[in-house]
Order: C-alpha cells, then structure tokens, then sequence
C-alpha cells in the first residue's frame, strides 16, 4: 500500500522557503496584491514579514515562526511584537504562520481572546495542518517547494498545465505597445533628425524617413509606418525620383482595396492630387498636371476610391488615357479591379467588350505576379465560359493552391450553371487541394458552398460539411489564397443594426465581390439576399428587386413587388435560367406584378411559366427537393394570378396540364398544385365562355367537393356566378353531408337547402360553447351552419341567435370565434319581430362598445412576443363585427345614425377590421355623403367605400374622383371603376379617362367597354 501523505514537511523547510510559501499563500488564499517581504536580514521586521493589500486596499500581513512547537506564550509574543511596534500603516488582518502543527486547545483559546482584544484586528494562525489542506489543490505549488513525489502522493488527481513563457517578440509587441511603436523601434531620434533636416536636405531626410519606415515595419507596426508615405512620396518629387513617389502610393493603394479601406484609398488619392499640382478642393477642369504620370496616377486612385465608397452598381468608365500611361503592374491591377467589380454587378458584356485588355494585362503580369493574371483570366472564364485552357494549366503546371482557386471558381460556374453534381466533384478536388496548401480556412468556404448546392438539387437529411468546415476552421491555416476583406459582413450587419444603409450597402457589395473572388457561393448568395433588403428599405426597389431574385429570396422579391407599386419591371430574363432558387424568385415577384404585365408581353410571361413547368416535369431543370419555394408550384402561381387574362389556347393548356389532379387516391391526400389549381379554374371559369368555361368550372366544382383547399372569394364568386350550371352538384355534395357546399347553397339559393340539413344545422348552432377555464379551441363552423339555418323559421333562429350572441359573450372565446359567432347571427336575423330585433339590436351595439373581458386573448397577448418561445399573433377584434350585426338589425333612422356613430369609432382598429366597418357603413348608407372626404383619407376599405360613395353623389367634387382614380392602392381604384362603368356623366368623363388607361389590368378592363358589370 502507498497512502497518500497526510501532511506536508513544512518543519523540514529552512526559513527563507517557508517565508516565501507563505508569501505565495497569501496571494493564492487571500488574494493579496502588491505583496512584498518586509525588510530584509537584519532590518528590525517589527512582527512581520510579508505584506500586502486586499481587493479593498487594506493591509495585511503574516508573519512566519519556523518552530517545531507552538505555545500561547509564542502567540503573545508574537502578537504583542506587532501591536507595540509603531507603524505607518493599521493591518485589518494579522496571519501568523507556523511551520510546526498546533493542536493545543489552549493556544486555539488565547486566540479568540486576542481578537475580542484586538479588534477590529482579525488574528489568524496557520499551522502545518492548515497550509497542508490549503496546497491539497495546489499541485503546482506542492511541486514547487516539496518535489514531484510529493506532489504526486499528497495532492488530488491532477494535470499540471505547462506554463507558456513568451517569446522575444511577444514581450517586443507589449513593450511597443506600452511605450509607443516609434520608442519600441528606438526610431524617435531617427523621426526628429529627419524632420529637422526635411526642408533643408530632402536628399539627406529621405533615408532617414526610409529608416524610420523600416524599423517600424521590422518591428510588426507596418501601419504606422504608411503614416509617412506621404512625406516620403513629397521627398522623393523634391529629389527628382517621380516614379519612386508613385510605385510607393501605388502600393499602398492596393493594400488599402485589399483591405477595403476606402478611407485610406480616398487619403491616398487626395495626396496624389496634392503632388500632381491640382487644386485641393472643386473640379480639376483643365488645370494640367505637373507631370503626365503624378495626373495619370492621380486619375487611377480616385477612381479606384470611387468604387470602394459606390453602394450601388455604377457605371465602369476606365481612364483609360491615364491607364496607357501607367505601369504594367498598375495597369493590370486597375483593368482587375474593374473586371471583379463588373464581375459582381452581373455586367459580364463590360467584361466581354474589355476582353482584348483583360488579356494583355494578364501576359503582362505572367511571371511577375501570377495571382493578378490567374484572377484576370479567371474573370474571362467567368464572362466567356472558356474554361478548358485554364483547367488544363491548373492541372499540369499551376502551384497547389491557385489550382485549388481555379478549380474552386470553375465549380462556381458550373454551379450558377445547375451542372450540380459536376460543380459537387470540382469542390472536391478544390478542397483537397487547399488543405495540401494549409488554406483551411478556403476548404472551409468551399465545404459551405457545396451544402448550399446540395441542399438545393438532392434531399439531404444529414449535415456532413459543417462539422468537417468547423474542424478546418479550428486548424492553423496559411493567409486566404485572395486576400479578403475578412470583417466586410460583420461591419455591414452592424450598419445594417445601427441604421447606417448606406455603410450597409458598401460593405455588402464588398462581402459580395469577395465571395465572387474566393469562389465561396454561401458569401455571395448571402450578400445578394442583404443588398435586396438594404435597397428595399432604402427606396431602390428595382435593385431590391433584382438582388432578391439573384439570391433565392422568394419573399424579399415579392416585397420589392410590392414596394414598386404600379411600375412594371421585365424581369422575363431570369425566368428563363437554370437555378431553381433563382427562377423560383422571380416567379414570385412576376406573380406579385400579374396585374401589371402589359397585354403585349402577357403571352410571353405565360409561355415561360409552361416552359418552367414542362422542364421540371421532364427533367431538364432541376428543382429544389425540399427547400420552398418550388420553380413547378411558383409557376403555376403565376399562371393562378394571371387566370382571368389567358388567351383560350393558355387557358386549355393549363386545364388540361391539371386535369388529372382534381381527383386524389384517398381522402387525405392533395396534390401540391391544388391552390393554384383552384385559382386558375375559377379565373377561366369567370373570363371565358361555352366548352371552356363549362371544362373550367368542372374541375372546380371537383376541388370544392374534395376540400383541396380554402377556397377564397374569387372561387367562390365563380361558383355563385354560375350557380345555373353547377348547382345540380352542389345539391348532391350538400345531400352527401357536404357541409361547405350546403353553406354555399344557402348563400346563393336557400331553396335548394334541404329541411333536414337546416334543422341539423340549427341544433348545431343552438348548443353551448364547450369552451372553459380548463380547454379552449378556435373554430366554431358556425357561419357556415348560419348560411344553412338561414331558411328555417323565425322562431328557430331566435333561439340560434340568442345561443350565438351567448357564447360571443363567454370569457373563454377568443376574438376569433367571436367574430364567427356575431357574423353567423347576422345570417339570420331577417324578419324577426320587433321585440326580438330591437334586443338583439342593443346587444350588438352594446357589445360593439364594451365587449366583455376574454381571457382566450389575455392568453393569447401573453404569447405575443417575438422572444417566445411558441408565438401566437392573432390580433383580431370582434367589435367590427358587433357592429355588422347591428347594421342589420338596424331600420329606423335613428337606428341607422346609431350603428354609423358605432362603426366610424371603430375606424383603425386594424387593417382587415375596417373591411367589416366599411361593410357596415354600406349597410347603413345614413348621412355618409357629407363624410366622403373624410372616409377618402382612411384605409383602403374605407376609400373603397368613398369611391363608392362618390359615383353615386352627383355634388361630389371632380377633384376627389381624381384623387381616388390615382390611389396607390388597386382595390379603390378598381371599386371606382366599377361604379362608374356604366355612367356616361360628363362629371366622370375625366375619371373615367384615367381609370380606362391604369396600368393595372384588373382597372382598366373594369373600366373598358368589354366589362360586364355582373362579374364584379
């Protein structure tokens, strides 16, 4: 057996080692700062020997007795020798330390009695057994004092981590730090001799800046030595050397575009100005340079400058004069940049139009600087398509990791291409070849790339590149292959944060082009999707919209829709590419913008949607396999959106292309076009006529039956519409228990609603909420059961009615159900007896004006916010509503004046809510004409319902008619132009002018003479 030791041999310790563990102790134990021995051999210690101060800057202090034994005499003793001794200073806390173990109970006794003494003094004594379990965890300090065995038998289970000592150049770096880089580089004396003799003797002062520069830069702080470029640069034109000013800010020109420093790029542009003689501020006009070369320079840094600061796409006008007079090294970097920045704004025809130059900068550049010619070929690979020379050189003579880079860019290519898989392989290669290379951090980029791709064009239910992209990032790794502006997307999320869009801008058009250069696709995509929503928010909506598209952002194109109002953009183009995300977007924006196709590009818009779906359905695009949107559902959106405008050819494609979704294998399948599906049949069902419109209404008279989706207003307006040829059905799904059809019925002709279905509806609508304090749940059916109800008598619908209102008052039904509950007793309240009418009348308006407490909304409310964890966000209000139901029940004036008051109250409750209000002011249609220019300034609805009211007022003003026809919102203009349709006033001659020639085809067609006034 080998117990471990029990205690240390602190008795064995010669005294100076055990003063200095004590010293030790102290700062471990007590957390003493600024410890020190207290004097020295033979100095008079006067009872201490080790002090310090705590985190509150008192001070305390220990004192050591190497004794082998310990008794209450020491103690006084010991005490007594530091309280008599006159100090500067009071110790708050008094440690003796004894080598020796103290276990006699009276030395522990006289202790407490000199503290009660003392205090507030806090006496201590540490003996061999207390400074042995306070080094139980301290394996370092056992190690120190005692040896490794000991540490090893005495201490816990531990591992001693190595102590890093720092190397002649981290101790340099904190010395420049703390002093200065100049004093660090012992260059002070170097700056003033050069300063002092810079006037006088600039051929003397340069070689002493050019020093100062140098020990700057061998000392790590190259950035403080560019502070002297320019001095340098106006040295070196005094002494006659031109060419070396240039090279020098040339230099650091491009350093500042690799670094994205634009503030230094502007610098450096400014100074060239200065030594080209040209005025320091306005228009240079047609002062000429000193010399040709400082004003050709001068021309290349300001428009290199220019770019780094554009947060949009500009116009790319080389000098080209200046350029010619360059040299080769600046011409070929100046014609890259160009060609990277035309690269990222999509320009590739500058690229194609510049080819000739791009490709004599790059022979220029062989076998000088093979990175500035490998990027400039790339570039024209990238335009062209001409990859095959550059593969080749890649992988027969080209260093490790500008192949990986050429390999990488190629896979780009091939994956903007949708040549998936082949993109997938030369990643591979790229990755392989970038970790040879120790470029982890370009492997890294790459591997996200390829998740991108893949989760794009296969199913991928396992994530194997972030963790082997994490590893690689973890890893040592050589500088980038391009040298990025690495913080560009952490800088432009914090402008985008701090409400700086146009800092934003630059710095994401920066993410953007790096992304392009380094073939990291995940970087650029990203960038795009940012640009569209930086240029949405800030008004450039086209951009927004071309950039959303670009970057697979479905809901940031229909938002950039949405944000152009009224003007149409083509963006018929990006219909026709390869990239499902790509495509899938631009369906959405161009579905947003139905309305708005001109009847001269509508063929086209339609033709591309069939070649969307076709290429899908053959294969020959690929579509994304899990990630929505989809280019095959998004194009028949679009075909949804423009159902009411297809030509009779269209419209029979499209029916016949859906034929066979209609029907489904089982009750709970669908098929994933049964939206849209529905949209397109009822669109050709209300626009066309005879074969087409019967074939039409088939197909949506079998997606109502098999409920393959909510159907909206517009389905269901077709099916009302010609409720002549598909009501037969309708009856047989309503005698099939087909509730929504029994619904429709009632709606349209109550005469087909059969007895036993109204009674069965009644007995639902008169059963009590089940609703509680310990469950509640969100529908009811009960506006639909109302629609069916609705023939029964007047008896029957009382009590329906009373049971609804009942259970609109429970605590524990939300706004939601509500609504349906006061909308369904609205269905039902036609001939009622006056008695009844009038309760039911001021229960609405009482219920309008102080609807009882829910608690389903306090719950509701208290899952708002946008931290929880589970969001619920129903803002519904049932008050509008109430006030519908009201509006109905209402008959005398009075009555009316009242429900009007109520509803004009209830006015921005929210948007959707003022629909119901505007309804039920139409209901009332009391005293409103005196109110039109107010209603005129609400919420769509209530414009609508001005519009309305405007058609029908002879006194009302042209002016206001002439405002509402320019609405920015369709809905008004179009509630407008069906109004006036069919006057031939000369007062609406104007409005109907401009309503007949709105760019919105759903306007102007209401106002054409093809429009026929029943289908609104």
């Amino acid at each position: 057996m080998d117990p471990q030791l029990e205690l240390l041999p602190t008795n064995l310790m010669d005294w100076e080692d055990f003063e200095r563990l004590l010293l030790d102790l102290g700062r471990d134990e007590l957390g003493l700062r600024s410890l020190s021995f207290f004097g020295k051999r033979g100095q008079a210690q006067k009872g201490l020997d080790v002090i310090g101060t705590n985190a509150e800057g008192k001070p305390e202090g220990i004192q050591s007795k190497r004794y082998q034994a310990f008794s209450v005499t020491d103690l006084d003793a010991a005490v007594e020798k530091y309280t008599q001794s006159p100090l500067p200073f009071r110790l708050v806390r008094f440690v003796i330390g004894v080598a020796a173990k103290v276990d006699d109970r009276a030395v522990v006794e006289r202790k407490i009695v000199l503290n009660e003494a003392h205090h507030p003094l806090e006496i201590d004594i540490w003996d061999q057994s207390r400074i042995s379990e306070m080094l139980r965890d301290k394996p370092e300090t056992v190690l120190k004092y005692f040896g490794a065995r000991a540490a090893e038998r005495f201490c816990v289970p531990h591992v001693l981590t190595p102590i890093e000592v720092a190397g002649p150049d981290s101790v340099a770096t904190a010395d420049a730090v703390m002093l200065g880089p100049l004093k660090s580089a012992d260059a002070v004396g170097l700056l003033t001799q050069a300063a002092r003799t810079a006037n006088d003797d600039p051929a003397g002062a340069l070689p002493l800046y050019r020093e100062v520069q140098g020990r700057l830069v061998s000392s790590g702080f190259p950035g403080h030595a560019t502070e002297f470029d320019d001095t340098v640069a106006e040295l070196h034109i005094r002494v006659g050397a031109e060419a070396a000013a240039i090279r020098l800010l040339m230099d650091a020109l491009w350093a500042a575009e690799r670094a994205d420093d634009s503030l230094r790029a502007d610098h450096i542009a400014r100074t060239l100005r200065s030594l080209a003689g040209f005025p320091e501020f306005g228009p240079i006009g047609t002062t000429s340079p000193r010399t040709p070369t400082l004003g050709a320079a001068y021309a290349v840094a300001q428009f290199v400058a220019d770019h780094l600061h554009a947060p949009v796409p500009i116009s790319i006008e080389l000098p080209s004069t200046e350029i010619a007079l360059s040299e080769a090294e600046d011409r070929a970097r100046v014609t890259l940049f160009s060609a990277e920045r035309a690269l990222g704004n999509d320009d590739l025809a500058w690229i194609i139009t510049h080819r000739d130059q791009i490709d004599s900068a790059a022979a220029e550049m062989a076998t000088t600087h093979f990175d500035v010619e490998i990027r400039l070929r790339l570039t024209v690979a990238d335009a062209a398509g001409e990859w095959a020379p550059l593969i080749q050189r890649a992988r027969t003579g080209m260093q490790r990791e500008f192949k990986a880079l050429v390999l990488a860019r190629h896979a780009r290519y091939q994956a903007l291409d949708a040549a998936y898989a082949e993109a997938d392989d030369e990643w591979n290669e790229a990755i392989g070849e970038a970790c040879l290379a120790q470029r982890y951090d370009d492997a890294a980029d790459w591997l996200y790339s390829q998740r991108y791709i893949a989760n794009r064009y296969r199913p991928t239910f396992v994530d194997k590149w972030h963790p082997v992209a994490q590893a690689l990032s973890n890893r040592p790794s050589r500088p980038r292959i391009i040298s990025t502006a690495s913080k560009s997307r952490e800088r432009a999320l914090s402008a985008l944060h701090y409400g700086k869009p146009r800092e934003a801008a630059i710095k994401l058009r920066r993410q953007l082009l790096d992304g392009l250069r380094a073939a990291s696709l995940h970087d650029e995509i990203e960038a795009c999707r940012l640009l569209g929503q930086t240029y949405r928010e800030t008004g450039a909506f086209r951009l927004a919209a071309n950039y959303s598209i670009r970057g697979g952002d479905p809901e940031g194109a229909r938002s950039a829709a949405a944000a152009l109002g009224d003007n149409y953009e083509d963006i018929a183009d990006l219909l026709k590419g390869p990239l499902s995300w790509v495509v899938a977007s631009a369906l959405e924006f161009a579905t947003a913008q139905a309305d708005l196709v001109p009847n001269n590009e509508l063929d086209t818009i339609v033709e591309l949607a069939f070649g969307v779906i076709r290429d899908v359905t053959s294969g020959s695009r690929h579509d994304s396999p899990l990630f929505s949107p989809h280019m095959y559902l998004c194009a028949y959106g679009l075909l949804a959106a423009l159902a009411d405008r297809l030509s009779t050819a269209h419209a029979q494609t499209v029916l016949e292309m859906l034929a066979d979704s209609v029907v489904v294998e089982s009750e709970h399948h669908y098929h994933r076009t049964d939206e849209s599906h529905i949209e397109i049949a009822a669109g050709i069902g209300s626009a066309h006529n005879g074969a087409l419109r019967d074939s039409a209404l088939d197909q949506l008279v079998g997606l109502f039956e098999r409920d393959a989706h909510p159907f909206g207003a517009v389905a269901r307006r077709a099916l009302t519409d010609n409720i002549d040829r598909v009501g037969t059905r309708l009856q047989e799904m309503a005698e099939r228990g087909h509730n929504e059809a029994a619904a429709l019925l009632g709606y349209i002709d109550p005469a087909r609603v059969s007895p036993a279905a109204a009674q069965d509806a009644a007995e639902r609508l008169r059963q009590p909420t089940n609703n509680g304090p310990t469950q509640f749940r969100s529908g009811t059916g009960a506006v639909n059961d109302s629609l069916i109800a609705a023939v029964l008598p007047a008896e029957v619908r009382i009590e329906c009615v009373e049971m609804l209102i009942s259970n609109a008052r429970s605590p524990w039904e939300g706004s939601g159900d509500r609504n349906d509950f006061l909308l369904a007793a609205s269905n039902l309240v036609n001939g009622l007896d006056e008695e009844h009418r009038r309760r039911f009348l001021d229960d609405a308006i009482d219920f309008a004006a102080y609807p009882p407490l829910s608690q389903v909304d306090v719950f509701n409310a208290s899952m708002s916010s946008p931290l929880s964890a589970m969001r619920i966000d129903d803002r519904t209000d049932c008050r509008p509503a109430a006030a519908f139901l009201a509006a109905r029940l209402a008959v005398a004036s009075e009555e009316k004046r009242l429900v009007r008051d109520t509803a004009l109250r209830l006015i921005g409750t929210n948007n959707d809510e003022d629909y119901r209000v505007t309804k039920t002011l139409q209901l009332v249609q009391t005293e409103l004409a005196d109110n039109i220019g107010m209603l005129a300034h609400g919420r769509w609805p209530l414009r609508c319902l001005a519009a309305i009211l405007w058609a029908d007022a002879s006194d009302a003003s042209e002016e206001l008619g002439m405002t509402l026809a320019r609405d920015p919102d369709v809905r008004v203009r179009r509630a407008l132009a069906t109004e006036i349709v069919a006057t031939d006033d000369q007062r609406t001659a104007d409005v109907r002018t401009v309503l007949r020639n709105d760019p919105r085809w759903s306007v102007r067609s209401v106002a054409g003479d093809d429009f026929r006034r029943g289908s609104r």
